[in-house]
């Protein structure tokens, strides 16, 4: 899916638009690569996914972290991802009771991915960081910025509805 009609995508719509032209539960798994920072209401566009993605499938995002140089540069970038930022949708976490949304993930994975070609030094860094997110999201994401942030959130839809 894409906006740009000159693109080779199966469906031309803009994803600020609501409701998608897709079917409720049609996929097993979602891939959202350098798409959600472009758009205006990172909250319904997860209800969108939440709709049309089967219970217990999964959502991928690539996103740019929000201390990356990358993330200040393109004047289109609207939303900025840390390591908690799904957990308006999460339950247990401290700001999923003040959601005003219905919809529920399940936080399967976060994690700045390795550089392809890293070199152990570099690995294991990525290893101590992505082990210590909190910790370095407080005190160390400023002074060493990471660029790529990934998520896996697992949709979780009740039985009833």
């Amino acid at each position: 899916m894409d906006v740009n009609p000159a693109s080779a995508a199966d469906i031309i719509h803009d994803l600020n638009e609501f409701p998608y032209p897709l079917a409720d539960d049609q996929f097993d798994e979602v891939i959202c690569e350098h798409v959600l920072e472009h758009l205006n209401d990172l909250i319904k566009v997860m209800e969108e996914l939440h709709r049309v993605v089967k219970p217990g499938g999964l959502i991928r995002i690539y996103a740019p972290y929000f201390t990356s140089i990358h993330q200040f540069r393109d004047p289109t970038h609207r939303i900025f991802f840390s390591a908690h930022t799904f957990d308006y949708f999460i339950p247990g976490t401290p700001v999923f009771e003040f959601r005003y949304s219905s919809v529920q993930f399940m936080l399967r994975k976060v994690e700045f991915p390795v550089t392809p070609g890293a070199g152990i030094g570099k690995q294991l860094m990525f290893r101590l960081i992505n082990g210590n997110l909190d910790f370095y999201e407080h005190h160390l994401a400023f002074i060493l910025p990471r660029h790529l942030i990934y998520y896996e959130l697992v949709v979780v839809k009740s039985e009833t509805a």
